[in-house]
């Protein structure tokens, strides 16, 4: 092994250039098929979640009537108005005939370090929060990259402590078990980072279906336990009035929109809460079907590129490995001549082959982790390609040279003898 190591270098040094090239040609290939294959990963699980989502959905927002600021005084200061607004959600989230989706974007100030002081020396900073109940969390699948995603304790009352996830813009900030003080409708509190959302997460919202989380702090709505204190009472009262605006999502249909009506109408006259809106009777249909054209004719075109990069790069490379492999037969017959026992031979042809794709493919890949397209089916396709590539080549090389001409004569001279 250290003889076939030293030629094996020593070809190396002596064709310095020329693997040089061949290098840098295999490097690139590796990194457009790991961006290909990452693109078309990203466009299939578009399409796929987009008609998860809205395939025979109908999606109607949901709002409280409260537009004037006397009334919503005037219910604020009724005495049951808490236990209404959580009868009235809780209603809501058990309902048969629909899922309710809260949501509702704010800013939350939190703690950071490169954020403005306050007035008493600490660090503030606004950030961008989104809230979401439990329903829809599941509703639009929030797939996590890193930690974990929200588990059914993390929406129940666990005091000043708030799970939440981070967008994918977050990753490099903070990390898994962080935790942050800060400003939720004036009320303190900590908040424990348990994941980061997928890169290009995208919702649902206010008419926007490309409505993405990257940038956003995502926060639970919480079941509050029973106010202890006034300021708890009306804490609480301003995060139910956020959870009973939402969205409610239906199978399309005149039947189940009237189930859904009719429901409605039931929890109103059950809970005492009737001041509710409609806004949009069937709002998605339309676009949807846009959305899933546009999504179906990027996916199939970046498959196509695909498919037709892949072919073209594997034959140039494989022309040109071939061609290299070519050159070395008379050197190799030389050696064959000199004592080299042919299966020498072929240990040095797998071996200049092998550290020729291996250096490759770990540039390649350490390129790909640089720009955050790197996954474990990236890397699973990365080796697979890599190995098919060294088998293809040394097989291909190794049938040339016992093959070849000079060596076909050799051996039958040795036969002759």
């Amino acid at each position: 092994m250290k003889v076939i190591m030293r030629e094996v270098l020593l070809y190396y040094r002596s064709h310095k250039v020329e693997n040089i090239v061949f290098v840098c040609q295999i490097t690139v290939f590796f990194i457009l098929m790991g961006t290909f294959f990452a693109f078309t990963g990203e466009a299939h699980y578009g399409k796929s979640n987009i008609e998860r989502t809205y395939k025979d959905k109908a999606i109607y927002q949901l709002i409280d009537g409260y537009y004037d600021p006397d009334a919503f005084t005037a219910f604020r200061s009724e005495p049951n108005a808490l236990n209404i607004l959580k009868n009235y959600y809780h209603a809501l989230m058990n309902a048969e005939s629909f899922q309710y989706l809260a949501m509702f974007d704010q800013s939350i100030t939190i703690n950071d370090v490169n954020g403005a002081a306050d007035s008493d020396g600490g660090q503030l900073k606004e950030a961008e929060a989104f809230q979401m109940n439990e329903q829809a969390c599941q509703y639009f699948e929030l797939n996590v990259i890193e930690g974990r995603a929200f588990q059914q304790g993390d929406f129940d009352d666990n005091g000043n402590v708030m799970p939440v996830l981070m967008g994918s813009s977050y990753m490099n900030a903070f990390e898994v078990g962080d935790r942050l003080p800060a400003t939720y409708y004036q009320k303190e509190v900590e908040l424990e980072i348990i994941g980061f959302l997928r890169e290009n997460t995208m919702i649902y919202y206010n008419g926007n279906y490309e409505f993405y989380l990257d940038q956003y702090i995502i926060l639970p709505y919480i079941h509050y336990d029973a106010p202890q204190t006034e300021s708890d009472e009306s804490f609480q009262e301003i995060v139910y009035f956020a959870m009973i605006n939402g969205y409610i999502s239906i199978s399309s249909g005149d039947a189940h929109t009237q189930d859904m009506m009719a429901e409605m109408e039931a929890i109103a006259e059950k809970t005492g809460f009737y001041n509710y809106v409609f806004i949009g009777s069937n709002p998605n249909l339309q676009q949807y079907r846009g959305l899933i054209n546009i999504l179906n004719k990027n996916y199939d075109l970046i498959l196509s590129l695909l498919i037709l990069s892949f072919l073209v790069n594997m034959v140039t490379l494989g022309v040109q490995a071939y061609m290299m492999q070519q050159r070395r037969l008379r050197m190799m017959a030389i050696h064959y001549l000199n004592g080299a026992t042919l299966q020498s031979l072929m240990k040095q042809i797998v071996m200049e082959v092998l550290l020729v794709i291996g250096l490759a493919a770990f540039l390649g890949w350490n390129v790909l982790v640089r720009l955050k397209i790197s996954n474990i089916v990236i890397l699973l396709i990365f080796l697979m390609i890599a190995v098919t590539f060294m088998i293809g080549i040394s097989l291909i090389s190794i049938c040339k040279l016992k093959n070849a001409e000079l060596m076909l004569t050799l051996n039958q001279e040795d036969d002759l003898q």
